[in-house]
This record gives structure tokens, C-alpha cells and sequence, in this order.
């Protein structure tokens, strides 16, 4: 642990939304069975994915990811405009981070590298999943390798390919959200690549906000995972918003903080009312939001 490492105020008890619709004791005992067999037919797959092309392995993330979000009974809705994305850098996809539910809708909906934490390469089969995908491993109680990750993270880019980012650095309910930490957007800088920004937020079918798929502070994935699929029409949304330009800032502090914004102008405008911990007040002024040409 270091000074450095983020902390969510969010606790466990965020993510109990009594409030939410739940289904009966046999579509839970389905989705439950579902689940198993996906994840165990990506178990055999995700062992001979580093034979694939990268092509191959995207399409099979994309795949695969697609499958388990049906299997929990989750619907996956995409909005704003999917550009393709090609060209000599690729671009730097940064999101916020609520749940592990996040990861399956980014690889739905763009199946690339990502930065997480070292430990998540020793996850049972998400570990392989992320392996094949060529994640990108960073050990956050480490802070003089830093420079190396975003180097990393800046090499990857160069070649084309986009990275996928979280950087609050920990999961937050959804009431509210951290601040962008800023040293990955270093990368995008030091490569010449545009940030997309990337807004995630849950809700019900009715439209109501929940907090049921949070993954916050010392819950376990057993029991998120039995939240999720007990849930009635749980729909994870992907707004991906306009991106900022190559160039937009050569300041990562600045650039953070505009693509905290766009996210935050999404995600808190219809927030799940949790009370449970306070959330700070996200203010805007001119000496916290940089005026930069876009």
C-alpha cells in the first residue's frame, strides 16, 4: 500500500438496492447454470488463445464477453458513435469503473488491451482471459515503475492498437465517482494519440438507476456475482463520447481532468441515490476545469 494508491468511500453495503427488481428462484438457478457453461467453455478456449492471430482473439474476447452478459441476464446498450478507429496510433480509451460488469461491456464493445492491476493475472480463468488479450500488468504498490507502465502503455499505442483505461484506479458505487489519476494519460501524450472518453452506468429496464452491480471495497465476487443475476433487467450503458484529439493538451493533469468531466456530465446526471457514504461534491470553475482547444 502507498499514499499514492486511490480509495473509494464505497462500501459493500452501496450495492444492497432493495429497491431493485429481482427474479424468481428459478431464473436465478438458470442464469446460474448458464454462467457456468460459458465460463467453463471459455476455460478450454482462453488455454490455446495465445496460438491465435490478434484478430482472432479479439473477435473471440468480444465473443465470449457478449455470451457471459447474456448468460447473467445483463443487456449490453451502446451509444454515441463507434468510429473505427483506424490509423498509424491508436487511441486511448479511458473509462469509469463501478463493477467487473464494466470489463465484459468495454471488451464487448472494444476488444483491446487494458491496464489493470497485477493481481488480476492470477484470477482464476479472468486471469487467462485478460493474458490472451494482452493486458497490460502494473503493480500499483510499486511507484518507480511507474514510468515503465506508461512507456509501456505509449509503445502499444504506436503500434495502432487502442488501450483501455480505468483511471480512478478502484471501483466506486456509482453515486458518485473519483478523480482521474493522471499518469496513464501521459501515454497518449508521449504517443501523439486522441482519449476517448467512455461514460458506464447502470440501470433496470424501467429506467431506474441501481447500485446493484457495484463491486466496491471488501465485497466478494461470489456475492456481487449473486446480486447480479438475481437482478431483473440489469442493463449496463457504454456512452462513448467525442474524443479529445491528439494534441488537445500537453498537460496529463489537464487531460485528465477534461475526460473526468465528459464522464461525469453522463454518469452523475441520474446517479442511484445512495447514502451510505458521503460523496463529494463535484464542482466546476475555471481553476479545476482547463480551458484548452479541442
Amino acid at each position: 500500500m502507498n499514499p499514492w494508491q486511490p480509495n473509494s468511500p464505497c462500501r459493500p453495503s452501496c450495492a444492497e438496492d432493495r429497491a431493485r427488481p429481482t427474479v424468481t428462484l428459478p431464473t436465478l438457478l438458470s442464469r446460474a447454470a448458464r454462467c457456468a457453461v460459458v465460463l467453463l467453455r471459455g476455460w478450454s478456449v482462453f488455454t490455446r488463445a495465445r496460438f491465435f492471430s490478434t484478430t482472432n482473439r479479439q473477435r473471440l474476447a468480444r465473443r465470449w464477453s457478449c455470451l457471459l452478459l447474456a448468460a447473467l441476464g445483463v443487456r449490453l446498450d451502446v451509444r454515441g458513435w463507434l468510429p473505427a478507429d483506424r490509423g498509424p496510433v491508436g487511441v486511448l480509451h479511458v473509462a469509469n469503473h463501478i463493477s467487473w460488469i464494466d470489463n465484459l461491456a468495454l471488451v464487448a464493445t472494444f476488444p483491446l488491451p487494458a491496464v489493470a492491476k497485477r493481481e488480476v493475472a492470477a484470477w482464476l480463468m479472468i486471469g487467462r482471459f485478460a493474458r490472451g488479450l494482452g493486458t497490460i500488468f502494473i503493480d500499483r504498490d510499486r511507484l518507480r515503475s511507474l514510468p515503465a507502465d506508461v512507456a509501456r502503455v505509449s509503445e502499444v499505442l504506436r503500434s495502432g492498437s487502442g488501450v483501455l483505461v480505468t483511471p480512478e484506479g478502484t471501483t466506486w458505487c456509482g453515486a458518485g465517482m473519483g478523480r482521474f489519476r493522471p499518469a496513464m494519460f501521459q501515454a497518449a501524450i508521449d504517443a501523439g494519440a486522441a482519449v476517448r472518453p467512455l461514460a458506464i452506468r447502470y440501470h433496470t429496464e424501467d429506467g431506474g438507476p441501481t447500485s446493484a452491480a457495484a463491486f466496491v471495497g471488501s465485497d466478494s465476487l461470489i456475492r456481487s456475482l449473486r446480486r447480479v443475476i438475481a437482478t431483473r433487467g440489469l442493463v449496463v450503458e457504454v456512452h462513448c463520447l467525442p474524443a479529445l484529439p491528439a494534441r488537445t493538451s500537453t498537460d496529463r493533469r489537464a487531460l485528465a481532468l477534461l475526460a473526468e468531466y465528459s464522464i461525469a456530465d453522463v454518469v452523475e446526471a441520474s446517479a442511484p441515490s445512495v447514502t451510505r457514504h458521503p460523496i463529494r461534491a463535484r464542482t466546476r470553475s475555471a481553476a479545476t476545469v482547463p480551458s484548452v482547444p479541442v
